[in-house]
């Protein structure tokens, strides 16, 4: 992921002391949304979870879905010497969520019903019935201007591996606590990690022309 080095550094400093097992750390708990707000972006996030195999990895689209531990994977069907970065997974993020594309019409952000974030195929407008499209939120942290946090008011964010602690990690938002083991990867809900999800402005204002 491609961050400001700001970002990186003030992370790596504000999770120094923060309990190695939080899925939720203090420094979430102490975000704010200031009247301005940080904007819509795009913005850029990793997971934040101590000790654990997640820790700085960062959100990242592959098949229409969001992961920890896969690259990014995008697509652009002119030269590539036109087309953005394509290697950077970046949202803009005002209740409603979207990806950081230049094709037309976006590729819009929602958690499925199942409980996995993901976002719409291109050119296509198509989303689950049940899914959840609002509540997402990026805030400020009121101790250091580098730092956003990102978050879905309907629940937290846990990472699920394919396998028992075997990345890659599939994102979910574990919606009212509801999460069932028959919807992730490791078929055992057990094994899923909550964690944080920061960041900052990505470098880009478009990242990707799709995510695929």
């Amino acid at each position: 992921m491609i961050i400001k080095a700001a970002t990186i550094i003030s992370l790596a400093a504000a999770v120094s002391a923060a309990p190695a097992g939080a899925a939720k750390s203090d420094i979430e708990a102490r975000g704010t949304q200031s009247d301005a707000g940080p904007g819509p972006g795009p913005f850029s996030f990793l997971a934040l979870r101590s000790a654990s195999p997640i820790h700085f990895g960062s959100l990242n689209a592959s098949g229409l879905k969001i992961w920890i531990g896969k690259p990014t994977e995008s697509y652009c069907p002119v030269d590539p010497k036109f087309c953005p970065p394509g290697n950077v997974t970046a949202f803009f993020v005002d209740n409603t969520a979207s990806m950081s594309v230049s094709v037309p019409g976006g590729q819009q952000v929602y958690i499925d019903p199942k409980g996995a974030l993901s976002y719409t195929q291109a050119h296509s407008a198509a989303i689950p019935p049940g899914s959840i499209t609002t509540c997402f939120r990026v805030m400020n942290s009121p101790n250091d201007n580098n730092i956003l946090f990102f978050s879905n008011g309907e629940g937290d964010f846990v990472a699920c591996p394919v396998a028992p602690e075997t990345g890659p990690y599939q994102v979910f938002v574990n919606i009212k606590g509801g999460l069932k083991s028959e919807d992730v990867p490791s078929g055992n809900t057990a094994d899923c990690l909550g964690f944080t999800a920061a960041g900052g402005p990505a470098q880009e204002q478009v990242s990707a022309w799709q995510y695929t």
